[in-house]
């Protein structure tokens, strides 16, 4: 009976240590599956790339822009301004051909636009997509020439077999128009070519001038019935000494007005500058006073007194067909009394003296005379008074 309990304790006992290993055995596997998923995850965090900067990127002396699909190539537009980055990414500067145009980018890289001066030279760039432009190009109101590499024109070119001038500043010179090049004088017609043509041309200043077909002007020469002086301007010659004088001056009407006070003679001329045709005078008449001298010089008549006959009373007397000029003075009949009123052919004639230095610096005419410039000559007329 002892002999049975005990056995059955051994084995009790053997059954309880056995269990051990294999209960140790799976905790032990499982710390070791739980150390090395830990392990796994750490080498995992370890190896896991830094985060990619975007946007620009400097390499070496290179600069990217840097997208979520990496370096951006070709065109590209950061903040309003154009870039263009080649295959490797590499921001571009300075010329550059794409597509067949030429482009210019900054030492910042972006796109330039407009005029821009390089190596001392300057080029223009359309201001919408920015291709480097060549042949004519206009810019703020003025005409350049660019020669086919893009640099600005400058001096004598020939194009479309016209000639032109470009200036110093590289602006085309404007026609009708003289300009004096290297000590000679040229005609430029309105769209800046040199003129061809032989005989009178007229330019913007109203001047008249003699060309060749060569272009050049001709100077101090007398010519088909022109007297041209040393700048080129061609007036015709005629034999009388104050008409001839009437050639040289222009006017803004057709009309010119001569008044001599020497002479105290007056006349009125019809045409342009050059070809003045005298239509009125010699009319004689009378200026201003030793104290009171008229004016030397060349005005214009500017504005017409609009009361009926043009009247204009002064402190003892009035005078009908009062016409101001710029140089403050009149010109007018002769004087009639204070009161007069109504068509001055009726009325009491106060002072009709003419030929004299009698006025307050006016120019007193015979009334059919004050009456015609009075009535005829419009606003603007060039006036010149001389001794």
């Amino acid at each position: 009976m002892k002999r049975v309990r005990l056995f059955a304790l051994l084995l009790a006992s053997a059954l309880f240590v056995s269990t051990i290993p294999v209960t140790g055995a799976s905790a032990a596997q499982k710390v070791s599956e739980q150390e090395s998923v830990i392990v796994k995850e750490d080498n995992q965090a370890a190896a896991k790339p830094a985060a990619v900067k975007l946007g620009w990127v400097k390499k070496g002396n290179s600069w990217y822009y840097v997208t979520n699909k990496g370096n951006h190539t070709g065109w590209a537009k950061i903040n309003g301004r154009y870039y263009f980055f080649n295959n490797e990414g590499v921001m571009q500067t300075g010329f550059l051909k794409n597509n067949g145009k030429w482009y210019f980018f900054t030492t910042a890289g972006y796109m330039k636009t407009g005029w821009e001066k390089v190596k001392g030279k300057w080029y223009y760039f359309d201001p919408a997509r920015g291709n480097m432009k060549t042949g004519w190009v206009k810019s703020d109101g003025h005409w350049y020439y660019l020669d086919p590499s893009g640099a600005m024109a400058h001096g004598w070119r020939k194009v479309d077999g016209k000639w032109y001038y470009l200036g110093d500043g590289g602006a085309m010179y404007k026609g009708p128009h003289v300009y004096k090049i290297d000590g000679v004088y040229y005609f430029f017609e309105s769209s800046g070519a040199l003129t061809t043509k032989t005989g009178i041309q007229i330019s913007d200043m109203g001047n008249p001038f003699y060309t060749n077909s060569n272009g050049t002007v001709v100077t101090n020469k007398e010519i088909n019935g022109k007297i041209i002086n040393a700048e080129g301007i061609a007036v015709n010659k005629v034999n009388d000494v104050m008409d001839q004088k009437a050639q040289w001056y222009d006017s803004d009407t057709k009309y010119l007005v001569l008044a001599n006070l020497s002479e105290h003679e007056l006349r009125v001329y019809q045409g342009r500058k050059g070809e003045w045709t005298r239509i009125k005078g010699s009319w004689e008449f009378s200026c201003g006073a030793p104290a009171t001298r008229t004016p030397t010089g060349q005005f214009k008549l500017c504005w017409k007194y609009e009361t009926e006959y043009g009247w204009k009373r002064f402190e003892k007397c009035k005078a009908a067909y009062c016409y101001w000029t710029t140089a403050g003075f009149m010109l007018h009949t002769i004087l009639y009394d204070k009161y007069s009123e109504g068509n001055p052919e009726y009325a009491d004639i106060a002072d009709d003296r003419l030929g004299m230095n009698i006025s307050m610096s006016c120019i007193r005419l015979a009334l059919e005379h004050a009456r015609w410039i009075y009535t005829n000559i419009p606003h603007g007329t060039r006036l010149v008074v001389y001794e």
